[in-house]
């Protein structure tokens, strides 16, 4: 057993089931670097589009692990409990904590900054600033309790070696890093029952979610320090696909430091550019061959042809839209892997996340899980006209997260194509 509350600062599981609909769940502890200080705890949020999170809190002796180094894990946080098989909720209204008009209004500036460079191409374009704000919208906080269970069949668990320990390659071997990522369950089926309790209503049963025959995805992160900038999103749910168990797509390209985020060298011009560069995991479960196929940064034979995110306004709606193309390939094989993704900037879910800067779980991230994704698998021919497709199919309950200064992630990744 791991005592967690010593080695991370953070430890956070990313439960995601899919039925008609995106849940997520995310149980996890942040410990704050000022020892006794009362921003440690214990959470539970919970995700569903169209509402603010329920982020539920609990002592940091309500936070109960067990074997959280392996996927063999099991954890308790009050009289909830998640593993790798199976998650369980008791959260009740009482534990709400929900977020303020201070931490949304500092949530809103930062998403007007990230947007406004995106638009500007590196730099803030402050003359589109009054009508980005136009395009945030608060979801409505209800203080529901939940209750219910999910069972997860036939998982799929990321494929290990000595050099692979788990998603992260060899870099899983480098002590340093602020961030870690591993992968618990690339697909598998759920099935289960949530319910959504308004306590301000008589505590009626106000939603209830079947997720019979759902599809899911199991991830978690544990470190000291989220990134200052990255792009991520996954989805597990494909329109045209037929299998029980669905195929998988993980795409985390992030700016990663190779000092501590704080430390003042980052601030010194050109030295800067040497501490820290844009890695990248991108990794595709293809369902019906059963086969992982990989385009992370430490796989040697993988490049990246093209990254473009760009944001414009549909004129008709007066909404702002977020563009990601990716196009990577593996020289070794002939891959190539294509992804387009779209969403409404401002409609997605705000998000708390450990932040160094802030000193605790800081309202920054907005997560979508409505996003448009388009991937497309295919090996090139020895002829350049002729390409075999792998996977060619769409999701429209995808997960995207497009944070901090993601534009000097686009120049890096640019500069070394050229």
């Amino acid at each position: 057993m791991v005592n967690i509350t010593v080695k991370y600062a953070f430890i956070g599981w990313y439960y995601k089931t899919v039925t008609n609909e995106s849940l997520i769940i995310i149980p996890g502890i942040y410990k704050s670097a000022s020892p006794n200080d009362e921003k440690s705890h214990a959470f539970v949020m919970v995700i569903r589009d169209g509402y603010e999170c329920l982020y539920y809190r609990y002592n940091i002796s309500e936070f109960n692990p067990k074997g959280t180094d392996s996927s063999k894990f099991m954890i308790r946080i009050g009289q909830n409990k998640f593993s790798e098989n199976e998650v369980v909720l008791s959260l009740p209204a009482i534990r709400l904590i929900p977020s303020t008009d201070i931490e949304y209004d500092a949530y809103t500036d930062l998403l007007i900054k990230d947007w406004s460079r995106i638009i500007g191409k590196g730099s803030e374009s402050k003359s589109k600033i009054p009508s980005l704000k136009l395009s945030i919208t608060r979801p409505p906080f209800i203080p529901y309790s939940v209750r219910g269970y999910i069972f997860f069949n036939d998982t799929t668990p990321y494929p290990f070696s000595f050099t692979h320990p788990n998603v992260m390659g060899i870099f899983a071997y480098v002590p340093f890093l602020e961030c870690n990522h591993g992968i618990i369950s690339m697909s598998h089926r759920s099935s289960g029952m949530i319910e959504f309790i308004n306590m301000e209503n008589n505590g009626i049963i106000e939603d209830r979610i079947d997720l019979e025959n759902g599809s899911g995805y199991i991830e978690k992160d544990w470190g000291v320090n989220f990134p200052e900038s990255w792009i991520w999103s996954q989805s597990n749910t494909f329109i045209n696909e037929k299998e029980e168990k669905r195929s998988s797509i993980l795409i985390s390209i992030a700016d990663i430091p190779l000092v501590s985020s704080d430390n003042p060298l980052l601030k010194v011009p050109y030295l800067k550019d040497f501490l820290h560069f844009p890695g990248r995991i991108i990794v595709f479960y293809h369902a019906k061959s059963n086969i992982t196929y990989n385009f992370s940064t430490y796989n040697l034979f993988s490049k990246v042809i093209d990254l473009v995110i760009d944001m414009d306004e549909n004129n008709s709606s007066m909404q702002y839209v977020q563009y990601v193309k990716l196009h990577v390939i593996d020289i070794s094989n002939g891959l190539n892997l294509e992804i387009h993704i779209k969403r409404k900037a401002g409609n997605g879910i705000p998000l708390r996340s450990p932040s160094k800067r802030f000193g605790k779980m800081a309202l920054m991230i907005e997560e979508s899980l409505d996003a448009e994704l388009n991937v497309k698998l295919w090996r090139s021919g020895k002829d350049s006209q002729e390409e075999e497709v792998i996977f060619n199919d769409q999701s429209v309950v995808s997960g995207l997260e497009i944070v901090g200064n993601v534009w000097w992630i686009v120049s890096k990744l640019s500069a070394a194509k050229g």
